[in-house]
């Protein structure tokens, strides 16, 4: 997992993915977690919070909410957010979801498109963590990515002004790879690696972490012909599912 912080630094770079406004994704996210909590106030988790952007758009909601970044940079944005995280609050915490000691425990965690990183055994690690940093009531919500969806999007390639950007699939180890580079810099690639799963995969990946599924709901799909993005679609069409989760009691 060595490449996490040079890729994610390097595609703010090219995209100013992490280092931009809140958008109108970071406030569906927000009511996202307002109607899993039935709205009332919580204390939230969001690991892998990039910019801070959806973090800040839940304390907004009037939550309070603990975000985990990785990389220094991003991690700086999102603390440059918490100022404007009222009638919530955000405190952002700069290192890796994997080593960071947490004393309290939260009613929700958050962990919005990265879900994936590593091997299978670094997913229970990570699910563990979250089982004992939610309250027995508690709920996680993690978008997973579809094999099916990137087994298809293999070979696709966008092009803006700043970035390229391509997709390949490793059938075998059922990953998706992410590569971007700029146009003036083509051999200079990062690259992303993320294992996908189907509930099913994932059912049997949350054996011993002390959570279960609780129920999915089927994410959106991008028309690469047409451009068109369409947010609801059905599971085998879905590039991600968004998994519940709660602990077991």
């Amino acid at each position: 997992m060595e490449w996490i912080e040079a890729f994610y630094a390097r595609q703010d770079q090219l995209a100013r993915v992490y280092s931009g406004p809140m958008a109108d994704q970071d406030r569906e996210r927000a009511h996202i977690i307002s109607a899993a909590l039935d709205g009332q106030p919580g204390r939230v988790l969001e690991i892998g919070a990039g910019g801070g952007q959806s973090a800040q758009a839940t304390a907004q909601c009037g939550h309070d909410v603990t975000a985990i970044e990785l990389v220094p940079g991003s991690a700086a944005h999102a603390r440059s957010l918490a100022s404007r995280a009222d009638p919530g609050s955000l405190r952002v915490l700069e290192g890796s979801f994997y080593t960071l000691t947490l004393a309290e425990t939260f009613d929700l965690v958050c962990y919005w498109d990265g879900f994936g990183v590593g091997s299978d055994e670094d997913q229970r690690v990570l699910l563990r963590r979250i089982a004992d940093w939610l309250v027995p009531t508690g709920t996680a919500l993690i978008d997973i990515n579809t094999p099916w969806y990137w087994a298809r999007a293999a070979g696709r390639q966008m092009s803006r002004a700043t970035f390229v950007r391509q997709y390949d699939f490793d059938a075998d180890a059922c990953r998706l790879f992410d590569h971007w580079w700029s146009p003036q810099e083509p051999g200079e690639r990062v690259t992303q690696s993320l294992r996908c799963y189907s509930p099913q995969d994932l059912r049997l990946l949350l054996e011993g972490t002390g959570l279960i599924l609780e129920h999915i709901e089927a994410g959106g799909a991008l028309d690469y012909d047409t451009g068109t993005w369409t947010a609801r679609v059905p599971l085998s069409q879905a590039m991600q599912f968004r998994a519940h989760l709660r602990p077991l009691t």
